[in-house]
């Protein structure tokens, strides 16, 4: 009897020493599930296969994805190669092209600046700072933070994009009468920044290191800039165009300042956190999150091209389930996206070094995929 007992204890012994096998249909019951934009749980299993599939039937270069529940992110992936000659592979170091999501999180910057009292909404911009590139026309007189962040300025989104298409030698111009429609505009922003830079004493790149204290640090952002550096040159993700490399927002001879409209350089995990302060009310009062996020001016419906109800920096749009904040990004050969819906506090974020018609077709898979699950 001693001898069997021995040999049934020796058995089980073996057996705990053997690694589990499991299936990769089996999702383990402690894993942690994900909250979707609907309110409906997903398990991360089934998103890692979703993102392998649409890396291999889109043919995506590089991903960086964040998911973020309430005040954190509850699920990361780096996908993908930086390139795909050398086939160096995105990692937690690689940094992307927000392109123009940059917005929001210059946005977010300047309600910090005015909780801070440095400016007013709706005090005209040139009574902080006179803008000599369209002094010309007097109606620049009533543009306002507001109105710059809220695409009402009457500016072009680049003063070097005309009917005629690209004129480097492109004069800044006013196109309708400023807060009485909407028209997209990174020149707008321009302005603001420089006026903001004015105000704290310094000029648009030390603009940067302002934000690192007023936003990167506290936030966790990691190595995010508006400016070139020796970080970015290492780590920076080339676009791509067709699947071929593409130098794009890529010299530091051809783009190394600030641009608030377009220039951030960050990737999913540092952006979902700034998502998480954004959702959960993190480092701006309550009345400047609730600026950022009401609707502040309208692009109406033309056609085929949908109407935009805009905020500060970011779209709005009403779902069935809630409303969703949202923007995407397109530098020519970089792409980005985020989304959040208010109710549930869930959204993600994403960037790619493709270009802008695949990222749509993965942004609006994703989007299909996150609401039907069960």
């Amino acid at each position: 009897m001693k001898k069997l007992t021995v040999i049934i204890f020796i058995v089980f012994a073996t057996l705990e020493m053997v690694p589990q096998i499991k299936s990769i249909n089996t999702i383990d019951e402690t894993e942690q599930l994900i909250r979707s934009l609907d309110g409906k749980m997903i398990k991360p299993y089934d998103l890692d296969v979703f993102l392998k599939q649409q890396m291999d039937s889109l043919d995506i270069p590089g991903l960086s994805f964040a998911y973020v529940n309430d005040d954190k992110i509850v699920y990361s992936k780096n996908l993908g190669v930086t390139n795909t000659e050398t086939k160096e592979l995105v990692t937690a170091k690689t940094l992307f092209d927000a392109a123009s999501i940059s917005k929001t999180v210059f946005s977010f910057f300047t309600m910090q600046m005015v909780d801070k009292g440095l400016l007013k909404l709706d005090i005209p911009l040139y009574e902080y700072l006179e803008n000599p590139d369209i002094a010309y026309d007097e109606r620049y007189k009533k543009i306002t933070a507001r109105m710059a962040l809220s695409h009402t300025t009457g500016f072009p989104n680049w003063r070097y994009l005309n009917e005629n298409g690209y004129d480097p030698n492109g004069k800044l111009r006013i196109e309708f009468e400023p807060g009485t429609q909407y028209q997209y505009s990174g020149e707008g922003f321009k302005y603001l920044a420089q006026v903001i830079a004015h105000l704290l004493n310094t000029d648009m790149n030390g603009l940067q290191e302002i934000m690192e204290k007023e936003l990167f640090n506290p936030l966790e952002m990691g190595h995010s800039s508006f400016i070139w550096n020796d970080y970015l040159e290492k780590y920076r993700a080339d676009g791509h165009i067709g699947g071929d490399p593409n130098a794009g927002w890529s010299s530091n001879s051809k783009n190394p300042n600030f641009n608030a409209a377009a220039s951030l350089q960050t990737n999913a995990t540092a952006y979902g956190n700034f998502l998480a302060a954004l959702m959960s009310e993190k480092l701006l009062s309550k009345d400047s999150r609730k600026e950022i996020l009401k609707v502040q001016s309208l692009r109406p419906k033309i056609g085929e091209r949908p109407g935009v109800k805009y905020g500060l920096g970011i779209i709005i749009d009403d779902a069935t389930y809630g409303t969703n904040y949202a923007h995407s990004g397109d530098n020519g050969s970089a792409t980005s996206q985020f989304l959040f819906n208010e109710e549930n506090k869930s959204g993600y974020v994403f960037f790619t070094n493709m270009e802008n018609e695949r990222m749509r077709i993965f942004n609006d898979s994703l989007q299909k995929f996150l609401l039907k699950k069960e």
